[in-house]
């Protein structure tokens, strides 16, 4: 008799524990936690000095300035091959070693400035 009430107490504490047990990782397992943010999307494409409407641009009538256009245009491009002839030899070389897949590569982005260059060049012949 006096070991009932022990016996009684100890299990009433096991289920006790096991409940929280159980109950503690149901809870954990369906908790979601929800974080709503507003998002701004920015479409960017590039700035373009010379941009206008279709029916009302200047550069499309007016042979200097159209002339003007196409000379940014153009020293742009040299400019912008320039720039990635340069990163790319500093990326090739930075190791010492150049393979014939980085050689070809470099010749390509040279091959490119050159004919930028060439057109530049040939616009301002044409120009004066």
């Amino acid at each position: 008799m006096r070991y009932t009430k022990r016996l009684g107490i100890i299990t009433a504490v096991f289920i006790f524990i096991f409940g929280i047990m159980s109950m503690n990782a149901s809870a954990q397992a369906r908790r979601v936690v929800r974080v709503y943010r507003s998002v701004h999307v920015h479409h960017y494409w590039g700035y373009d000095p010379f941009w206008g409407s279709s029916w009302n641009d200047p550069y499309m009538y007016d042979p200097y300035l159209r002339a003007q256009r196409d000379k940014y245009y153009k020293e742009k491009a040299v400019r912008d091959a320039s720039r990635k002839l340069a990163k790319d030899s500093a990326k090739y070389q930075a190791d010492g070693v150049l393979t014939a897949k980085e050689q070809e590569k470099l010749m390509k982005k040279r091959h490119d400035y050159e004919k930028a260059v060439a057109n530049l060049n040939k616009f301002n012949r044409e120009e004066y």
